[in-house]
């Protein structure tokens, strides 16, 4: 008999404990302010006295701020008015999450417990601007269920794994343009579970599927390439990918090879366009040329195209205007891999020249009515360059292999 009061008053303790959850701290409008300069993440609940709806929402937060915590979110709450109108607060309840100082109102019900704990643990929330964000591994598991594309730098606290972090940091700006969640974490026990090997390492997931960077960490440039050329890798569908304009920009500075199909989505061939060149996209991820679409007329405004749809070949940054058939698929494809080994003048539009002129620091253009003329004048300024013009001047020469120059010994 007393072992089973024992038991029964046990049980009673641990619902007691599971209902009690963590206490809400309560701050002043100056300690509020104090907290807003210190706390990367800082989720506030203002109240106001007398108020039922006030502390049934209070003890909801109670019961997930362990939760909360576990996100690196610092919970309190504040009963002053003056700090809610600071803050655009005109109704009470309300919480809102501090990133940085910058305010995020949640807008759902403030009794729903599963619908808060979203809210503060969704990736807008815990992104924080200018640093890589550190994740737990339920707080993983949520990314890689919502997001499409997350990347996932697992590290220990030695020095290696913060060299590569800063690198990454660099990264971490066009990650946010692509819509890539660049985050890290440091769990060993995942590390096992994964099978990673060595530490630090990098892993990309594609809608739910992951794959190992294998490259050398310390380079974020290909870093880089590599995420954008792997966005694709886990789509169920064979398509070209639509992207966005910000997107766009990112790609075309960060891509050593990229084509891009500039359209009008209200087209009525665009569709048996669409079909066609789609034949040639694993062909040209094969053989390292990433392949978009973009129907943003600001984005083809923005890169001088006038006529759509157009596909341009970005290489370098450098563009080039493909003026053939779209419906040839074997045309196009055999158009951009010579593009892709040759290292020839690139010839653009007028509104091409002005955007290059605009981005550029260093360009050189000939203009010029006879395109023969023009070469064989290129071509005897560099065989001067070459033999008689000082050293430091012959950096500018072009390589050996530049298609359509003769060459003078």
């Amino acid at each position: 008999m007393i072992r089973l009061a024992l038991l029964g008053l046990l049980a009673c303790m641990v619902s007691l404990g599971e209902g009690l959850g963590v206490e809400v701290e309560d701050v002043t409008g100056r300690q509020l302010e104090a907290a807003l300069e210190t706390e990367n993440l800082l989720a506030v609940m203002f109240y106001s006295k007398n108020c039922k709806t006030c502390d049934r929402v209070l003890s909801v937060l109670e019961r997930v701020g362990e939760e909360v915590a576990v996100n690196g979110i610092t919970l309190v709450r504040v009963n002053d008015k003056k700090a809610a109108k600071t803050h655009a607060i005109r109704n009470f309840p309300a919480l809102s999450l501090f990133k940085m100082g910058e305010a995020l109102h949640y807008e759902g019900d403030l009794t729903d417990a599963e619908a808060i704990l979203d809210f503060l643990s969704s990736p807008e929330a815990l992104d924080v601007p200018g640093q890589i964000e550190d994740v737990t591994a339920s707080q993983l598991e949520v990314l890689v269920q919502h997001q499409n594309f997350v990347a996932v730098f697992f590290y220990t606290g030695n020095k290696q794994s913060n060299e590569v972090m800063n690198n990454l940091e660099k990264v971490d700006d066009y990650c946010d343009k692509l819509e890539i969640s660049l985050v890290k974490i440091n769990d060993l026990e995942l590390v096992t579970e994964y099978n990673l090997g060595e530490l630090p390492a990098l892993v990309y997931y594609r809608h739910n599927i992951p794959i190992l960077y294998e490259g050398a960490l310390t380079d974020e440039d290909d870093i880089l390439e590599w995420l954008i050329q792997n966005r694709n890798s886990g789509d169920e569908e064979d398509i070209i990918e639509e992207v966005e304009f910000k997107s766009l920009e990112a790609m075309v500075s960060a891509v050593e090879n990229i084509a891009v199909l500039f359209y009008n989505a209200k087209s009525t061939k665009m569709d048996q366009i669409l079909e066609s060149v789609e034949t040639i996209d694993d062909d040209c991820d094969t053989r390292g040329v990433h392949f978009v679409k973009i129907a943003d007329p600001a984005a083809a405004y923005h890169y001088g195209i006038s006529t759509l749809p157009t596909l341009v070949y970005f290489k370098n940054g450098v563009p080039n205007l493909f003026d053939g058939e779209l419906l040839d698929d074997e045309g196009v494809l055999q158009w951009l891999m010579t593009h892709l080994e040759s290292a020839e003048i690139e010839e653009v539009s007028s509104s091409m020249l002005g955007r290059l002129i605009r981005d550029t620091r260093n360009i050189v253009v000939i203009f010029c009515k006879y395109i023969a003329y023009a070469i064989i004048a290129l071509t005897h300024t560099c065989y001067l360059i070459k033999n008689y013009a000082p050293d430091e001047l012959k950096k500018f020469l072009p390589p050996q292999n530049v298609r359509g120059m003769a060459s003078e010994t």
